[in-house]
């Protein structure tokens, strides 16, 4: 799950399955960079859309701090948690998609890379076997497969900073700022430059928006969340200097 204060000081909740689907449309509408014409671009789309896929089930059913009492953010899920998500999440269409599962493994491996843990060692090394595998499976090399891992990973941190879970801009020299709409706590503009779309275009994310308050625990937070309508957070990408 995804938290955010609105500029009311309330907080919007975005699930990590509707992030990552923000990040494939956006990619979908990538016009440059040679992405349109990129041979595995439906696996490449359709692994961006699913990298979250595991935490379909931790976000149906949002937790509480014990201590802080805030909604628990992805960040702070506990490890044992993480695991399962991600053992669930690498697994789920490893049989059928064998190179957008690579890619989903790659995110993951990623993800552990710094795991100091023995447990999350052991999940890291056991994904860099399965990627061998389903690249094989796949046909595709190593070399292909973290070039168009680039692009995965670029859309998913412009879809992070969008949706408000962290500020960092990307790693490859592009510059992203997001802004957000003082006047509407559903609305904000992602600027980027250069700018890869044929044009300024607005995306629709699902999200939740309740009272920013200390949560007595898991069924506190379940009930608010439940009485809370699903709206949309109405996101326009443009280039820098269009807000």
């Amino acid at each position: 799950m995804i938290v955010a204060e609105t500029p009311g000081g309330e907080l919007r909740l975005t699930t990590q399955p509707d992030h990552a689907f923000f990040a494939a449309e956006l990619l979908s509408l990538w016009a440059a960079d040679g992405i349109p014409v990129n041979p595995r671009r439906e696996d490449l789309l359709f692994a961006t859309r699913e990298h979250d896929n595991g935490w379909r089930e931790a976000d149906s059913a949002p937790s509480a701090d014990r201590e802080s009492g805030r909604p628990v953010d992805f960040m702070g899920i506990a490890s044992a948690d993480r695991l399962e998500i991600w053992r669930r999440g690498t697994e789920r269409y490893r049989s059928g998609r064998p190179y957008a599962s690579a890619l989903i493994l790659q995110h993951a491996i990623q993800i552990f890379a710094g795991a100091t843990d023995p447990a999350g060692r052991a999940f890291a090394d056991s994904l860099a076997g399965a990627r061998g595998e389903l690249l094989d499976a796949s046909g595709a090399d190593i070399a292909t497969l973290l070039e168009d891992y680039s692009w995965l990973n670029l859309v998913d941190i412009l879809s992070l900073v969008a949706c408000g879970a962290t500020p960092k801009p990307p790693a490859d020299g592009r510059q992203a700022r997001f802004v957000e709409d003082a006047t509407h706590p559903l609305r904000g503009e992602l600027e980027l430059e250069p700018f890869p779309l044929a044009g300024a275009t607005t995306f629709r994310v699902p999200c939740r928006v309740i009272p920013n308050r200390c949560y007595a625990g898991d069924a506190d937070l379940a009930g608010e969340a439940a009485t809370a309508r699903w709206q949309e957070f109405s996101l326009r990408v443009g280039p820098f200097g269009c807000s």
